[in-house]
């Protein structure tokens, strides 16, 4: 795509329907990202000697070059105020069989990690064994986003395994399987 179709104005574009109105009511809002599936991310960071961590399925690859990632955290996750800015982060994409982990990093549980296998980085943060992939690194910014801030992290350790991740579509975790079976239908 050439800069002159990216700055093109409204007027050049073709011909779209488009709802203008009042706020967007926030049931219509969570339906309407529902149609939209993602990963499912359980974000970690050590807190002196106590792991932290918390589900996350707001996540997304920024930048390759330098490699940057995001994260998007309600204001209102209990865990949130042990990421901050220079915080040592790994962020754990789940696997297709790890919904149960995804629940458990979800709840207001205190003792999240009691019982689960999982490594450490380099820089000590929790890195979920059996995970599809795992990124590690440190939180470059922290933008303000409405009710959620927005992390973006800045890459410095990438872990890959072979297995398919979990996946979250209108408003539940699935695997593959799940999934192809309820778009199909």
């Amino acid at each position: 795509m050439t800069s002159s179709a990216i700055n093109a104005s409204a007027d050049q574009q073709p011909d779209r329907e488009w709802v203008i109105g009042g706020p967007v009511d926030a049931v219509a809002m969570r339906h309407a990202m529902g149609a939209f599936p993602s990963g499912v991310t359980v974000l970690t960071t050590r807190l002196g000697e106590r792991s932290v961590g918390m589900t996350i399925s707001s996540f997304a690859s920024v930048s390759i070059h330098p490699p940057l990632l995001l994260q998007c955290v309600a204001r209102s996750a209990g865990s949130l105020p042990a990421f901050r800015m220079g915080s040592s982060v790994a962020v754990n994409i789940l696997a297709r069989d790890q919904a149960d982990l995804a629940r458990r990093f979800a709840s207001k549980s205190e003792n999240r990690f009691e019982g689960i296998e999982f490594d450490t980085d380099g820089n000590g943060c929790p890195v979920l064994a059996g995970a599809a992939a795992s990124v590690s690194g440190c939180i470059d910014r922290i933008y303000d986003a409405g009710d959620h801030v927005i992390l973006l992290i800045r890459a410095c350790e990438v872990r890959r395994d072979d297995t398919l991740p979990l996946l979250y579509y209108s408003g539940r975790m699935h695997d593959w399987v799940d999934m192809v079976s309820a778009l199909a239908s």
